[in-house]
């Protein structure tokens, strides 16, 4: 679980080092988050990176991943 703990910190500060809409970091971030997550479908993966890429909506992306990896980062720290 530790080493889980470790791979959520590393992804969170990740996503908020991404710069700004277009920031070829977020394809990485991206393929990160599908293997974290073990996330396999593409259309989903797809939107995210559609949505990174987007002025309008790279802020509320960015602020809703920020969101869901420190609660689940809450959560598995609770669970050590």
């Amino acid at each position: 679980m530790n080493h889980r703990v470790n791979d959520l910190k590393d992804f969170l500060k990740k996503v908020k080092d991404l710069r700004g809409y277009g920031d070829m970091s977020s394809y990485k971030v991206v393929k990160d988050y599908s293997n974290l997550a073990q996330e396999s479908a593409q259309d989903n993966l797809d939107n995210i990176i559609n949505a990174l890429s987007n002025p309008k909506t790279f802020n509320e992306v960015k602020f809703k991943m920020i969101s869901n990896i420190s609660e689940e980062l809450k959560q598995a720290k609770d669970l050590l």
